[in-house]
């Protein structure tokens, strides 16, 4: 039997976080008018993602879907997996995925998509199956990733950076303003030549990989798993 989401306002942000087809594209105005029922963020926030979706129906799906490409398939640093932020290319990164995978299935909820656990519009997908408290509460273990996305979304002037704005504004917590400021330090988020491009897939760019982080484990994903132990209903994750 099909269970009834907790907390829209993150599937919504999910969806629309998505690579955009036109059935998505289609639904924007659905989307926003559960924003405004669910009223889980300001007012200003709905209406920047009102003007978002405003945007997208005024422009060819083809042209979105380049824009799309570019923006978080082509710049390492806008890149929607949250642990290539926190681990880059390292061993953690895998492990930490595997802990992800294992917290769904145990869940019930089983990945159908060809992204891995780490990508963020499937993580939203898992919190919006929790209450609005709890997905809250665990959302703040993706905070800082969040926050220093929507800052490089910001020196490229992308609409999509309201998305990650009200993630921000959805969680219990405030990003870690140093961290923020350290990552965006390493990489603005500006667009990159093709060499540059080569070599930023070569290097990575996890912004807090010192020796102390390393040993004994994984904390970030420990962290946030440890946050995401809440039963949820059995369902797919497709985002």
């Amino acid at each position: 039997m099909k269970r009834e989401l907790k907390s829209a306002t993150l599937k919504v942000i999910a969806l629309l976080m998505s690579y955009p087809e036109k059935e998505m594209v289609e639904a924007c105005g659905e989307a926003v008018d559960i924003l405004r029922k669910e009223g889980w963020l300001s007012n200003d926030a709905i209406a920047n993602i009102d003007a978002f979706t405003k945007s997208m129906r005024e422009k060819d799906v083809f042209d979105l879907q380049d824009d799309y490409v570019y923006l978080f398939d082509r710049t390492p640093s806008l890149s929607l997996h949250l642990f290539e932020h926190v681990h880059g290319d390292s061993r953690d990164r895998g492990q930490a995925m595997v802990e992800l995978d294992m917290l769904y299935r145990e869940q019930g909820l089983y990945n159908s998509s060809e992204h891995t656990p780490d990508y963020l519009p499937m993580f939203l997908e898992y919190l919006s199956t929790l209450s609005a408290d709890e997905a809250r509460h665990h959302l703040d273990g993706a905070v800082d990733v969040v926050a220093i996305i929507a800052e490089r979304l910001h020196k490229r002037q992308s609409a999509y950076a309201c998305l990650f704005d009200s993630l921000k504004e959805a969680a219990a917590r405030k990003p870690d303003e140093k961290k923020l400021q350290s990552a965006l330090v390493l990489d603005s988020g500006a667009p990159l030549t093709e060499a540059q491009m080569d070599d930023a897939w070569e290097e990575q760019f996890a912004f807090d990989m010192n020796k102390e982080n390393q040993s004994g484990g994984c904390p970030k994903a420990e962290d946030m798993l440890a946050r995401m132990n809440s039963p949820v209903p059995s369902k797919e994750v497709r985002s």
